[in-house]
């Protein structure tokens, strides 16, 4: 089934890669028989704009051509539009980004190969998944947003910060880095998690709330994450000594650390963080404030039809 198709390209992602493949991805659209319009976003929050241009112009699917922060801003616009009362479209994923987690949890999708994916976006075939809505409250104000694999708040948003200063690697290496520099200046404060009636009260190194199983390039922090189970995935660490951190800090990878009685794990379909100390909040590797002072969080189960 061939769809009017809206394609986003953020030609910055993966430090610049994805703009470098832009006739490879022509080319692969145009192999595959997709009747669509390729645009470029050119600032933070561009996508949200075009996604929502898409659906007022009749577009009826859009595609995310980028990272995680791509398809983040792509999924505010099309649920933001639904919710205004606009049409429902599915969601393409291209991953070229810097981490492009939640690529993983797409089976068989392989960015070295286009052509194969833009072949099962023509085939219009979707599942529904689920989309996580947060409400953040940061200096006197609220600030709304969605997240298709996960929420951030502690020092796992520090790193997203300070991911977006490594300009020079890309991949797990820039997290890695970006998890050594916040390592060395966050201080972790007394934070509140709520969640199905039960209190986590502590000071937390970092407080996860995940739609998928993988964050920070490549990370297994929610081991037993669904993207369509109705429910999200939280992974609470608590403060720990330094000499701890260097020696838990591979488990993180493997998703050996749901073991340690350090981290708490837990589903949920609401969740609420709050600190009287300000902390930074991201979505999908997308910083959202660095001083928040509470988020809640809902699961809005198969929210998103993504073309599969």
């Amino acid at each position: 089934m061939l769809m009017k198709t809206c394609v986003i390209l953020n030609p910055m992602a993966g430090r610049g890669a994805a703009g470098q493949r832009r006739d490879e991805l022509e080319d692969a659209l145009q192999a595959a028989g997709l009747e669509y319009k390729l645009f470029t976003t050119h600032a933070r929050g561009g996508a949200t704009e075009l996604a929502f241009q898409a659906m007022e112009q009749g577009f009826e699917a859009v595609v995310a051509v980028g990272g995680d922060g791509t398809i983040n801003e792509v999924i505010n616009g099309v649920v933001g539009s639904a919710q205004s009362g606009g049409s429902e479209v599915p969601v393409g994923v291209i991953p070229l980004g810097t981490g492009s987690d939640f690529a993983r949890m797409i089976d068989g999708l392989n960015a070295q190969n286009l052509g194969a994916i833009a072949r099962r976006i023509a085939t219009g075939v979707t599942r529904p998944v689920d989309v996580g809505q947060i409400v953040v409250e940061t200096g006197g104000r609220e600030l709304r947003r969605f997240f298709i694999n996960g929420l951030g708040a502690g020092i796992d948003a520090q790193v997203a910060v300070e991911v977006g200063k490594v300009t020079w690697t890309t991949g797990m290496a820039a997290y890695i880095i970006a998890s050594l520099r916040a390592l060395a200046s966050y201080k972790t404060s007394q934070m509140t998690v709520r969640y199905d009636g039960k209190e986590l009260r502590r000071k937390l190194y970092f407080a996860t709330v995940a739609n998928g199983r993988w964050q920070g390039g490549g990370f297994l922090l929610t081991p037993s994450a669904e993207i369509d189970d109705g429910v999200l995935d939280l992974c609470a660490v608590q403060s720990l000594r330094f000499d701890q951190v260097i020696r838990y800090y591979p488990k993180l990878i493997d998703g050996s650390h749901v073991e340690l009685r350090e981290v708490t794990m837990a589903q949920a379909r609401q969740l609420e963080i709050s600190s009287t100390t300000p902390f930074p909040v991201a979505t999908d590797g997308e910083v959202v404030t660095t001083d928040a002072t509470r988020v809640t969080v809902e699961t809005l189960p198969g929210a998103v039809r993504l073309l599969v």
